[in-house]
């Protein structure tokens, strides 16, 4: 499945949008998943099987929220990535409330040109972020770059259910009910419009897998969530 093609525009229209709904991210990612989010991170986080002594990146981290969660595994430091400031300043202010500011380190920047040196990080994580990247292609071969050999990465993304009668249920709630609150909560015309539209252009199950290994991941799979509206992949980087 080849994704459509994306502006040069692109990347400054996603971190406009993201950093003018900022403000109230966490609490419509509360309502409109039912609070299901919490659940995917931590079941995210679980597979991922963070260690004590490792060093972590969670990419496209936002507001922290899954960082957050693969410190509490008590390793040795996480380190989130994002280009929307708005969103790392909210990260960083939740870092600090909840006492982790010396477990988590924020550093502006792209994750499709990572500011890291190669085979840094024992693991890697990306939660709902590379729908948004111009290349989602290029996002994944530079988390598989960073990564030591034998990381892991996992990957959390939106996808449809495979079965006809939720698949329809679903797309009924995504397609009219949640643009419609989304705008009316974050004061934000498109972004929540923009989710669907991108949601049913990303490749899903088999073909993103298809693309995790192209960019150089092995042991590739993937796993249904609540479902399947959240698809939870994996994959690890190669030991030589």
């Amino acid at each position: 499945m080849n994704l459509p093609e994306r502006s040069a525009q692109f990347p400054q229209q996603i971190e406009s949008m993201f950093g003018a709904i900022a403000p109230r991210y966490d609490f419509l990612n509360r309502v409109l998943s039912f609070g299901q989010d919490i659940y995917w991170r931590k079941k995210a986080v679980a597979v991922l099987a963070p260690s004590k002594d490792g060093c972590y990146l969670d990419v496209a981290t936002g507001t922290a929220d899954l960082a957050i969660e693969i410190a509490k595994c008590r390793v040795r430091k996480v380190y989130g990535v994002d280009f929307c400031i708005p969103m790392l300043n909210l990260g960083m202010n939740k870092v600090k409330r909840k006492n982790r500011k010396d477990d988590i380190a924020f550093i502006a920047g792209c994750g499709e040109a990572l500011p890291f040196a190669d085979n840094l990080f024992d693991g890697t994580s990306v939660a709902f972020g590379l729908r948004n990247f111009s290349s989602p292609e290029n996002g994944l071969k530079e988390m598989i770059r960073i990564l030591k050999p034998k990381g892991r990465i996992v990957v959390l993304e939106f996808s449809m259910p495979e079965n006809i009668f939720l698949k329809w249920i679903y797309k009924s709630y995504f397609d009219i009910i949640l643009p419609i609150f989304g705008r009316m909560v974050s004061k934000h015309d498109s972004a929540y419009k923009y989710l669907p539209e991108s949601v049913s252009h990303f490749p899903q199950r088999k073909e993103f897998a298809e693309m995790m290994e192209f960019a150089g991941f092995k042991q590739v799979g993937f796993q249904n969530l609540t479902f399947g509206i959240v698809t939870l992949y994996t994959g690890v980087k190669n030991d030589c």
